[in-house]
């Protein structure tokens, strides 16, 4: 099969982009489950200050609320379901049209383990250290390898350790400020199908045949960056605060290599394996908490979030063998969470918590991709907490987080599409999540 298009290096290299997810940067996988017990309210009002220091990741400031010297552990497991239903896959008109065989991927959600801990040393009355380990992004999916999407996605992992130092001062007793220095470490290992039958056969390559070679392409990276947090924390009564937080955007150009397996001979002079810089961007949050002690054993918390994705426009990797970028646009915009709770304390050993919210996602129809199917979300949590004496405490939460079902409905379109040689994909995702963190708290 011959198809009449110009063999340049920077049109097979489109493949590429399909190795580098939006996971890095995309609401779906942005991780708010850093604190335990504020997950029974589904994290409402954390930015106005939880029961326990674990609110010093959303707003530093609130760690002036907290006396002596305290730490807490904690985990959390997140256990994902996304399947693809009614899927469909074809190739781009110019190679034949063909129905792409396969699977519908399974279930390419998988579970994970959270873990988070933080550390308070009161300097002063006033002046309080604290110390956090976090994870605020990540992705982990794998579809079937043989599935019908295999050219767009394989395996998608991304890690995210997130070490921060925290400084609150209570400036007067309404007002608190906080800063935080943050160093964030990435590492991440992406594959795809790459359908090398049909990059021969539009490179007139002969004995080339669309779907009849296939291999696979893998791009790993990882990479330091330093970014910031501030806050400020109001309360104008011992009943009521109000809680305001702002978290610097990063950007990351991470070192790393791309690699091919199953390169026809004809065609290895346009894969080489190599180094790979595949460029993302985490942005930036602003969040504002409210929090009410509306009777001597109730408070009413409300939480808004804005994250900025609209900063993240495209995926673009560099290679370092000087070969054209590989660009995608993604085109995502900027999302709010919303959240409602409330914490019962019937005594002074028991709470219990309940919270309610809504998770735009940033993606869109046009723009969804099998990396990441998200959509917008409502979670529903309950949690209840035991003090075991005044030093030592435990923190038990539940969430059900329903994912409305979503659209994929990608085009091949023509030759330099960043699609042409994935093909198209389309089908319905129904998907959800459920967490389920635990905590152990201890004041000395």
């Amino acid at each position: 099969m011959s198809i009449p298009i110009r063999p340049t290096r920077a049109l097979l290299l489109l493949l590429i982009a399909g190795t580098v997810p939006t996971a890095l940067s995309a609401s779906g996988f942005q991780l708010r489950e850093q604190s335990p017990s504020a997950q029974g309210n589904s994290f409402a009002g954390i930015s106005a200050g939880g029961t326990d220091i674990g609110s010093m990741f959303f707003n530093v400031a609130t760690l002036t609320r907290f006396e002596g010297h305290q730490a807490v552990l904690g985990f959390s497991s997140i256990a994902p379901s996304a399947r693809l239903e009614s899927g469909q896959a074809s190739r781009a008109a110019l190679l034949g049209a063909t129905a792409i065989p396969g699977s519908t991927g399974g279930d390419a959600g998988r579970r994970a383990a959270l873990p988070v801990a933080y550390g308070l040393w009161s300097l002063s009355p006033d002046v309080k250290l604290g110390l956090s380990l976090n994870s605020p992004f990540g992705l982990g999916s794998e579809y079937q390898a043989g599935w019908i999407g295999r050219y767009h996605a394989v395996k998608s992992e991304i890690k995210v350790v997130e070490v921060a130092p925290n400084l609150a001062w209570r400036l007067d007793p309404r007002w608190s400020v906080g800063a935080a220095v943050v160093g964030r470490y990435v590492d991440a290992e992406l594959t795809n199908a790459v359908d090398f039958g049909s990059v021969g056969a539009a490179l007139h390559v002969p004995g080339s045949i669309p779907g009849g070679q296939d291999g696979t392409a893998k791009v790993t990276g990882h990479q330091w960056k330093v970014g910031y947090k501030l806050g400020v924390l109001f309360e104008p009564t011992q009943a009521f605060r109000i809680g305001a937080a702002y978290h610097s955007r990063i950007d990351f150009n991470l070192k790393g290599d791309v690699s091919y397996e199953g390169v026809p001979t004809a065609l290895k002079a346009a894969f080489p394996n190599g180094g790979a810089t595949p460029i993302a961007h985490q942005p930036a949050t602003a969040s504002l908490g409210a929090a009410w002690e509306a009777a001597p054993n109730l408070t009413l918390q409300a939480e808004a979030a804005r994250t900025f994705w609209n900063a993240f426009q495209d995926i673009r990797i560099e290679f370092a063998s000087g070969q054209s970028a590989s660009v995608t646009e993604e085109k995502w915009k900027d999302t709010w969470f919303l959240a409602l709770g409330s914490t019962w304390k019937p005594d002074s050993a028991w709470t219990f918590r309940t919270g309610i919210a809504h998770d735009q996602a940033a993606t869109s129809d046009t723009y969804r991709t099998p990396r990441i199917p998200d959509a917008d979300r409502i979670w529903l949590s309950g949690g209840v907490g035991y003090a075991f004496s005044r030093s030592l405490g435990m923190d038990l939460s539940y969430s059900y987080i329903f994912v409305k079902d979503s659209v994929l409905n990608l085009k091949a379109g023509s030759p330099g599409h960043p699609d042409f040689f994935r093909g198209n994909l389309a089908g319905t995702y129904r998907n959800h999540i459920q967490v389920l963190a635990l905590q152990a708290r201890y004041s000395f």
